[in-house]
C-alpha cells in the first residue's frame, strides 16, 4: 500500500469549510501537514525536514483552496525552497522520480464557470498544470485534480461529504 502525504496549505483552515471537512475526512488515510501552522508569517522553512519527510512518502497531494488561480504563497515558497537541485532534479537530484503527486483544490467559483470562454477563462485542470509541468521536470508522476467547486454556496455543500468520500479515493488510488 501506498504511503501518502498530505500538504495542506490553507491561511486559516480554522475558519475553513471545505479544506478542514477534507482534512478531517482524510485524518487516518494519509499523513497530514499543515504549512500554515508549522511555518507562521517569516518562519523559515526547514529543508531538510520536509525532505526527510518527503523521502517516506509515495505520494504526495497539495491541498488549498483556489488564490488568484494559483496556490496560496507559502506552498510556492516551500516548493520553491524544498524542491532543490541535487535533491528533486539536476543530475544527482533523484529523490522525488516516480512519486506521486497530485492536487486536491476548493474553488469559489461553480464548475461551469471554469471552462474555457467562462467567466473563470479555462477548466481548473489548466490552471493546475503548473504541477504537472512540476512533475516533469522532478520526474515524477502527476495524478491529477480533486476539487470542490461553488463554495460559498450552501446548496454545494450538501455534495460536501459525498465530495469527501471521493477525495479519500482520490488519495488511495
Amino acid at each position: 500500500m501506498k504511503k501518502t502525504l498530505v500538504i495542506i496549505a490553507h491561511p486559516d483552515i480554522n475558519n475553513s469549510t471545505i479544506n478542514k471537512q477534507w482534512a478531517e475526512a482524510i485524518t487516518g488515510y494519509a499523513s497530514i501537514r499543515h504549512l500554515y501552522n508549522i511555518y507562521p508569517k517569516g518562519a523559515s522553512i526547514n529543508v531538510e525536514e520536509e525532505q526527510a519527510i518527503l523521502e517516506q512518502h509515495d505520494r504526495i497531494i497539495f491541498q488549498f483552496p483556489l488564490y488568484w488561480y494559483a496556490a496560496p504563497a507559502l506552498l510556492k515558497q516551500w516548493i520553491d525552497e524544498v524542491f532543490t537541485e541535487g535533491w528533486a532534479y539536476g543530475s544527482n537530484g533523484n529523490k522525488m522520480e516516480g512519486k506521486e503527486i497530485g492536487v486536491a483544490v476548493s474553488c469559489g467559483g461553480q464548475r461551469e464557470q471554469f471552462a474555457t470562454g467562462g467567466i473563470q477563462r479555462h477548466p481548473i485542470n489548466e490552471y493546475m498544470s503548473v504541477f504537472d509541468g512540476i512533475c516533469g521536470f522532478i520526474r515524477a508522476n502527476y495524478i491529477g485534480v480533486h476539487t470542490f467547486f461553488d463554495t460559498y454556496n450552501p446548496l454545494a455543500l450538501e455534495q460536501l461529504s459525498a465530495n469527501c468520500n471521493s477525495y479519500i479515493q482520490f488519495i488511495q488510488k
